[in-house]
């Protein structure tokens, strides 16, 4: 089908000019033409001639060009036999430029140059009648047969012309047409007529544009040779009338095929290619997520073999000797796996929250969160650690700082930033909770007075591909599994997260919310 937009020279898609526009730039370029061949007729009419003969003909010769280079693909086939009628049109057409009265090129009468044009509209009205009756059908036709008929034709006519001199007798000088000529002109009319009948009643494997630009054409050819029924002298204003009506004709077809056909497959390449980068574009990023998450993966066996390790070993060692152990030595073994268990059900809790918004399994369920609220009470549950290592904890969220988002999820990145705040403060530290509103977005911010982060190991924060991981002030163990666990739930709440710190002058965590 016709393409509804343009293709740039940079093989970008152009969205097309409104209607009326081009109905105006149409108008106007038809106007000029008719205007430059018209002023061309009037200096020289072999020169009008010319310029209207070799137009055709360079038309015909490009439908079927068009027409065969594209044979192979199924939405241009049908138009393959109209293009091999139209390859003999214009071989008839340049023998009949050549012949015609005053050229000087080959030693004819004017009768044999309107012979030569009777035969080429015989033959154009049966390739158009042939193509109109398989295309209601929807049938393709042997192209080798297509030659043979029409190259047969085509030779039968030059043959009983220039060899055989039986083709009727079609143009008498300053007489004018003869009744064979006449009688010629009203049965290709007639087949025109029966192919637009056909074309408009069931177009088959036309398109609605390629219908009426072959119904325009046909009707035009029709209007063309009834002119050509009237004129007396070769060099006549009717004649003139019927050459400008007959280029008109030739351009409307190439236009159902130039415009319905190419125009449609340079667009729909243009819209392929850019199609074929996207995917390209998304594959790569598919493979570097699953390399990703591949080495994510492999982190995460790691991490979870070590203190499941851990806690085998030190119960196996607690139900093998627990007779022979001190009651000292027990509760210090209990403290292990109690601490060891904690930190593979952080650890499990994190891996499984991840992955339900891997894959979308993860609700989210905005509402409008009183952040003063929620902060204080995330502190409060963090308020018994950070004073067993001597850290203020402070909560700077003005009363009516709100946000949009998932309260449970805000709450867990809450607990995740503020929890490794306090890892990472030394005692006498401070770790202070702030919000700002700017630009309809809050933006929360978990400072801290602890050893900070040099450049290098920013980099690697919120990544699933590295694993960071380091100990805290007093050697408490991370799993690095809650950075990248707030990205994700931030990110699912339309936010983002980000962090600025600097070695022994602490780190700042932020992250934004839509306000409202």
């Amino acid at each position: 089908m016709q393409s509804a937009e343009g293709v740039s020279s940079r093989g970008l898609v152009e969205r097309p000019l409104p209607l009326g526009v081009r109905v105006v730039r149409a108008t106007a370029l038809s106007l000029a033409i008719v205007v430059a061949l018209w002023l061309s007729s009037r200096s020289s009419y072999l020169l009008f001639h010319s310029i209207v003969e070799i137009f055709s003909i360079a038309v015909a010769c490009a439908v079927f060009m068009i027409s065969w280079s594209s044979r192979d693909q199924p939405e241009a086939r049908p138009f393959l036999l109209l293009g091999i009628g139209y390859l003999f049109v214009a071989i008839l057409d340049v023998i009949h430029l050549l012949s015609y009265k005053g050229m000087g090129v080959l030693p004819n009468t004017q009768d044999d140059a309107t012979r030569l044009w009777v035969a080429a509209r015989a033959l154009q009205a049966a390739a158009t009648l042939v193509f109109s009756l398989l295309s209601r059908r929807r049938r393709v036709g042997s192209p080798a047969l297509a030659f043979a008929v029409f190259g047969g034709a085509a030779a039968a006519a030059l043959l009983s012309i220039f060899v055989w001199s039986v083709f009727p007798l079609c143009f008498v000088e300053g007489v004018g047409v003869t009744p064979f000529k006449k009688a010629s002109e009203y049965v290709i009319s007639a087949v025109f007529a029966a192919s637009i009948f056909l074309v408009a009643g069931r177009p088959g494997f036309l398109t609605r544009v390629e219908q009426r630009l072959l119904i325009a054409a046909f009707g035009l050819t029709i209007a063309s040779e009834l002119v050509f029924t009237l004129y007396v002298s070769a060099y006549g204003y009717q004649n003139l009338i019927g050459h400008l009506l007959k280029v008109a004709a030739f351009f409307l077809a190439y236009l159902a095929l130039f415009e319905s056909k190419v125009r449609g497959r340079v667009a729909l390449i243009a819209e392929l290619k850019q199609s074929k980068a996207a995917l390209e574009a998304s594959e790569m990023e598919l493979r570097t997520a699953n390399l990703s998450k591949d080495k994510f993966f492999s982190i995460l066996a790691h991490d979870l073999r070590s203190p499941i390790g851990g806690l085998v070993s030190v119960s196996e060692l607690l139900a093998r000797r627990y007779e022979e152990l001190e009651p000292r030595k027990v509760r210090e073994l209990c403290q292990l796996l109690h601490d060891g268990a904690t930190h593979s059900a952080d650890l499990l809790e994190c891996i499984l929250q991840w992955a339900r918004a891997q894959t979308g399994r993860l609700e989210v369920n905005p509402s409008r969160i009183r952040l003063s609220e929620l902060c204080e009470g995330v502190v409060a549950q963090l308020e018994s650690v950070a004073a067993g290592k001597g850290i203020g904890l402070v909560c700077r969220i003005p009363r009516d700082a709100s946000a949009w988002a998932d309260e449970n999820m805000v709450a867990t990145v809450l607990r995740n930033l503020l929890s490794n705040a306090v890892k990472f403060t030394p005692a006498g530290g401070e770790v202070a909770l702030s919000a700002a509103e700017e630009g309809g977005w809050q933006t929360i911010t978990v400072a801290d007075t602890g050893v900070g982060m040099t450049p290098e190991e920013l980099e690697k924060l919120f990544r699933i591909d590295v694993h960071f991981s380091c100990p805290g002030t007093q050697a408490e163990r991370g799993h690095g599994m809650g950075l990248i666990l707030c990205r994700e739930l931030v990110t699912l709440n339309r936010g983002a997260i980000w962090a600025d710190s600097e070695p022994q002058k602490g780190s700042a965590f932020s992250f934004r919310l839509p306000a409202s």
